[in-house]
């Protein structure tokens, strides 16, 4: 139920109104950590924001508050205990609201009880109890896994910051569609005390679970660890190819000869549905839901014929016959159905980025009724991004404009050190073409000296076989192969 719920509060996001909010929504988690002096117990906090009353503050930003108890009971003992308002920054869109608090506790059996009250709806309620064992052992020791929404490197004394590192704690257990990446934290004592070995390994694998107790392995991974009295884990995996579904994070501890020494699963869930979407699914009332909806006509022409400058076979001639009626909503799913191919996790950032790229390269290349991403260099800068070097040359009394694009690296081919050229032979305008280029794939003309050349010295080649001669001879500015070879 968690998974279709969350994904209907990330819909309603951009709508929710005081007044609206409803049934508290809230994530509690855990973990008991060690220190040199004490134990100390780390509780994590998520109130769901789309069912906490937000109010506004001015014509356009909102703000929302909870009052939260926490209560560390030892049998009937309350022994630890804080009472504080939670507000949310000032915002213009709903978010959810987090805080962590840490206790420090001697050993033993504990109740954590946790209230939490809408400050703006004292109706809107709701209380979470965990249990939990404070005891760390003499011998190696895991503890708890703590699920992050993300980390990185931060030296501030924020609540969230541990070991270096601004951790957001996922209470929830739950990673959304535009999640990427499942990340978590954990700590590991006494390895110095258990083992006679220098290391150890830390191996660590996700599941899904499938049903009647059976279980897919989906990943993993490991590290090796140096043997001493505390060590820390912060690990990231992939999960843009994870599917919806209920599914399980497990962290062992083993020797180098492979005896298991500790281990700890924690169940999460992940919500991703729009990968491998099958085309049937994407319905009208989905595509309502998404980024492509409040586009206007000349947007989505605009965007569609930025897209069809890389479009292929079916796909090209496709857009050609959507693009040549004037139906929004056809229009509407070949963007929505394009973005979610390329990114299922979050289309519509892979809209706004691609789209980035278009204005740009139009704004570069326009050239006469052409938009700019249409014309050869705004096709290659949309298909390989921006060079790492470029050379224009316009003072070469024997050729035409000139262009040598350099990349440094070339991931689509695996490839180092690609170029391209691109020349001017009309004379108008910007209207570049590709002459040549070393990229697998592309145009390769050996002869493409000859040819750019060929217009105002065509006779100057390097030979006595006009037929089999690709170079020109040495000239004042002839610098064309001398650029191409050697930047």
């Amino acid at each position: 139920m968690k998974n279709s719920l969350r994904f209907c509060f990330g819909m309603f996001l951009l709508t929710a109104l005081p007044g609206l909010a409803h049934a508290l929504d809230i994530g509690v988690s855990y973990v008991v950590y060690a220190t040199p002096d004490k134990p100390y117990v780390e509780i994590n906090l998520e109130v769901s924001a789309g069912t906490v009353m937000y109010r506004h503050v001015d014509s356009t930003h909102l703000q929302a508050g909870v009052e939260v108890l926490m209560l560390l009971k030892k049998g009937d003992q309350v022994t630890a205990f804080q009472k504080y308002i939670l507000s949310s920054p000032v915002v213009r869109y709903p978010q959810a609201l987090l805080d962590v608090k840490r206790f420090e506790l001697p050993a033993g059996d504990y109740v954590l009880e946790v209230q939490v009250v809408d400050t703006n709806d004292s109706l809107n309620a709701r209380t979470v109890t965990r249990n939990f064992q404070v005891a760390i052992p003499p011998t190696i020791y895991l503890t708890e896994l703590q699920l992050l929404g993300g980390y990185k490197p931060d030296k501030s004394d924020n609540i969230f910051t541990k070991n270096g590192y601004f951790m957001e704690p996922l209470p929830f257990g739950f990673y959304d569609r535009i999640a990427t990446n499942l990340a978590f934290y954990a700590e590991v004592y006494h390895a110095d005390k258990s083992l006679s070995d220098s290391t150890y390994l830390v191996r660590y694998f996700l599941e899904q679970e499938k049903g009647n107790g059976i279980k897919t392995m989906i990943s993993a991974g490991s590290q090796r660890k140096k043997t001493g009295p505390i060590a820390a884990i912060l690990v990231q995996m992939d999960i843009r190819k994870v599917e919806s579904g209920n599914y399980a994070l497990t962290v062992e501890l083993r020797s180098k000869t492979n005896v298991l020494l500790a281990s700890r699963t924690l169940p999460f869930q992940r919500s991703n549905p729009l990968y491998q979407i099958n085309e049937n699914e994407i319905t009208d009332d989905l595509v309502a839901q998404q980024f492509v909806q409040p586009l206007n006509e000349k947007t989505l022409r605009y965007a569609l014929q930025a897209v069809g400058v890389l479009a292929k076979g079916d796909d090209s001639q496709t857009l050609k016959n959507i693009l040549s009626g004037g139906d929004l909503k056809q229009m509407r799913f070949y963007l929505f159905r394009h973005f979610a191919r390329e990114d299922p996790n979050n289309p519509e950032e892979a809209y706004n980025r691609y789209m980035q790229a278009a204005v740009a390269a139009d704004n570069k290349f326009k050239s006469g009724f052409r938009y700019g991403f249409e014309t050869e260099r705004g096709r290659t800068f949309m298909r390989f991004g921006r060079p790492d070097d470029m050379i224009h040359i316009e003072d070469d009394p024997s050729a035409p404009p000139y262009e040598i694009w350099i990349y440094n690296s070339f991931p689509k081919t695996n490839q180092s050190t690609v170029k391209f050229l691109f020349y001017n032979p009309s004379l108008a305008g910007e209207d570049f073409i590709l002459l040549h280029s070393t990229a697998r794939g592309e145009i390769n003309n050996p002869r493409w000296e000859r040819v750019l050349y060929a217009k105002n010295a065509g006779e100057q080649y390097e030979g006595d076989n006009a037929q089999d001669a690709t170079t020109m001879k040495a000239n004042v500015n002839r610098h064309a192969r001398q650029y191409f070879e050697d930047l």
